[in-house]
């Protein structure tokens, strides 16, 4: 009898005898290389979700007002035509602040470029 030459499965030939053994070893091989995976899986999609909770986006906005970032940033770093500036969620500068779902920009912060944090 052979094996497949990278998992080692067992390669039936015609003239082996029949026993059910070489077959129930590739369920057991295959059964403990899918419980590998999955515990792999699921390690990778906690790591995934950790990194979803620290979101980070740069952006640009022409003139001034609301930027809908989808989420309510809890800093923001614009640079503005005559200006830059940092906001912190509770604590804004004179046409900078976070607002619900985005931030607000105007005077010195028209034509931003942003980052803002989650």
């Amino acid at each position: 009898m052979q094996q497949t030459e990278t998992y080692k499965l067992d390669l039936i030939e015609k003239n082996d005898p029949f026993s059910p053994d070489p077959l129930n070893e590739n369920a057991q091989k295959l059964e403990a290389a899918l419980e590998t995976a999955r515990a792999g899986t699921a390690a990778l999609e906690q790591r995934v979700s950790v990194l979803e909770l620290h979101k980070c986006v740069a952006g640009y906005h022409g003139g001034s007002g609301f930027v809908d970032l989808g989420f309510t940033p809890v800093a923001v770093f614009a640079i503005g035509d005559k200006g830059n500036g940092f906001a912190i969620a509770g604590y804004g500068l004179n046409g900078l602040g976070i607002a619900e779902g985005g931030f607000e920009h105007a005077s010195y912060f028209t034509n931003c470029r942003y980052v803002a944090f989650a």
